[in-house]
């Protein structure tokens, strides 16, 4: 019995140390990067572009994420919690993930896996922008950001003190879809594209062109994309651009810029990239994050 309690114990205080090791700042950013990119609801944050500085050291729930899971068929959400500094006990930033969940718990699970989790996090503020959340804080004393996307959420027109922004999607209709191979049925006839095709390797496919004209030119195939398909910005014709089947990965480097809508602005502002990315026209006048 005395063994089995030392074992016991053993077990849990290798559990808390997996649970709380702390992770680099490149891998937290691109960890949210690659899942954020997805985020159909954004809930908070508590206090958008103000510093956390209370209550000290008492863990606090400040943004929640909700996105699709792997397959696309279920949500998730992806809960952020912040302790500010007090005395010895340090200041840290995690996240969880929780599935078939109503809304985010108000403080974390202990014996929960941590998504993310990363120590010394000071003077952390929260700036929600459209299409786009910036974190700005002090780690280790060093000034830093994280720039992440969020292509299908748009900050609401009016956004209060601890009320949830409003969202909407970058553009109606047209959502970043995150799927595999088990997310539809293969017997059924929507049989273009393979879910490897990417723009910027040159494999997808075009199910329908639009000219200068804003004109359809050839049949419009995209009702038979297997898994779905975007929309690129190339003469910002009122009714859209041409399209391509397949996952949409805009804003990502060498793929088509995020379309901004149908309203006529200038070529330059017509797309949306990754903070360290612009749009370029390529040789079919597609704007192309380069």
């Amino acid at each position: 019995m005395k063994n089995i309690l030392i074992l016991t114990i053993i077990f849990l205080f290798s559990c808390s140390e997996i649970n709380s090791k702390s992770q680099s700042l490149a891998e937290v950013d691109w960890l949210l990067s690659s899942e954020w990119i997805y985020a159909t609801k954004i809930v908070g944050p508590q206090y958008n572009n103000e510093e956390i500085t209370r209550p000290p050291g008492v863990e606090q729930l400040v943004m929640s994420i909700v996105l699709p899971d792997l397959g696309g068929l279920n949500s998730k959400h992806q809960c952020l919690y912040y302790t500010v500094k007090f005395k010895e006990k340090k200041s840290s930033f995690r996240i969880q993930e929780f599935k078939n969940v109503d809304k985010c718990p108000e403080i974390s699970d202990n014996e929960r896996e941590n998504f993310v989790y990363i120590e010394g996090i000071d003077n952390l503020k929260l700036a929600f922008k459209s299409y786009q959340i910036i974190m700005n804080f002090k780690h280790n004393k060093k000034e830093s950001v994280i720039e992440i996307m969020l292509p299908n959420i748009e900050e609401g027109l009016i956004h209060n003190k601890y009320e949830a922004i409003t969202t909407k999607s970058l553009r109606p209709g047209l959502k970043l879809l995150r799927l595999t191979e088990e997310s539809f049925d293969f017997a059924s006839n929507k049989n273009l594209g393979k879910l490897s095709d990417r723009f910027s390797l040159g494999t997808a496919i075009r199910c329908q062109q639009v000219n200068k004209n804003c004109e359809s030119v050839g049949e419009n195939r995209c009702e038979m994309c297997r898994y779905g398909w975007y929309e690129v910005v190339d003469f910002q014709c009122p009714n859209g651009g041409s399209k391509f089947c397949g996952q949409n990965h805009c804003g990502e480097k060498n793929e088509p810029a995020c379309p901004r809508g149908t309203r006529v602005v200038p070529i330059e502002e017509a797309g949306l990239c990754q903070s360290d990315l612009g749009p370029v026209a390529n040789f079919e006048k597609i704007l192309v994050c380069q």
